[in-house]
């Protein structure tokens, strides 16, 4: 073989094991790390300067409650979000008169709704016993000014970037949430991929029959030995958001499903509320000295 022919062979040789080698950096160079998504995800919402001239916002809007298991029946009425800083409300009232459902959380303490004095129902029980998704204002997503990544400074969770997955067939960024005091829960959050909006948050826990702790505002005393579980119990919640619009200048979704699933012998639960809102406030006062979050 003619050397020359020789020497063109082996530079193409090189320049294919070249290519191939560079394959792997080049992708581990676009490997996207929990801030870049965090960052962008900001700026889907809005311009910086609008995402901090809205103060405070109040939302306003249609629910509708079903509970399927720990208890039976639909009801319609209003939803009512408010927030300031840290602080967040969120309450559901009803046309057909029964005791509103409501949680807040003023800075410092929160608090939930009893169905009646002593007595809560699963999801009431739930939002008492995990608190801490509406301390560190994950409770109803970008439709809060509590909202932690708005806070960056003084929730400073640990950030997972867990990669790409889908929702309903489209992709999503997944990122593993982890308060700075920790959590019994393990928390996801999903960001689109094209548009990183927010569109969906997920709450998991198992508890193991050798775990005393009751489910659902137990306050981790422990059960009685008639009442304590044989097999594992299963808690699984989702928040989807999703119909998303300008509202002065901000991005937000319009529709917001929450979905509570207890897998348990002891109580289980499967509990949805939907809100369409259609009534945004933004840099109004709010109080959250009542269940109301109204002055």
């Amino acid at each position: 073989m003619p050397i020359h022919r020789y020497m063109k062979q082996l530079a193409l040789i090189l320049i294919v094991i070249l290519m191939s080698a560079s394959i792997p950096l080049a992708s581990g160079d676009k490997k996207l790390s929990p801030m870049d998504v965090i960052s962008k995800h900001l700026e889907s919402i809005g311009p910086a300067d609008q995402r901090a001239r809205a103060t405070t916002m109040k939302l306003a809007g249609t629910c509708s409650l079903l509970v399927k298991e720990g208890g039976a029946g639909q009801a319609e009425g209003q939803a009512t979000m408010a927030s300031k800083g840290d602080m967040n409300m969120i309450q559901m009232t009803f046309t057909s008169g029964d005791p509103a459902v409501w949680t807040k959380f003023d800075g410092s303490n929160a608090t939930v709704s009893q169905f009646r004095p002593g007595r809560r129902t699963s999801l009431e029980n739930f939002l008492a016993a995990y608190d801490v998704i509406f301390r560190e204002g994950l409770l109803g997503g970008t439709l809060s000014k509590a909202w932690p990544f708005l806070h960056m400074e003084s929730k400073n969770p640990k950030l997972e970037y867990s990669g790409l997955k889908k929702i309903d067939g489209k992709e999503v960024h997944a990122i593993k949430y982890t308060p700075r005091h920790g959590s019994d829960l393990k928390i996801t959050l999903y960001f689109m991929a094209n548009t990183f909006e927010h569109v969906r948050s997920e709450y998991e826990q198992t508890i193991y029959p050798t775990d005393q702790q009751r489910i659902g505002g137990g306050g981790g005393r422990p059960t009685a030995p008639a009442r304590q579980r044989s097999s594992p119990a299963r808690i699984n919640v989702t928040e989807d958001y999703s119909d998303f619009r300008i509202e002065e200048g901000l991005n937000l979704p319009h529709t917001y499903k929450f979905q509570l699933s207890i897998q348990s012998e002891v109580r289980p639960a499967l509990v949805n509320w939907v809100f369409n809102l259609t009534q945004f406030t933004f840099n109004e006062p709010v109080s959250f000295s009542d269940s109301t979050g109204n002055e």
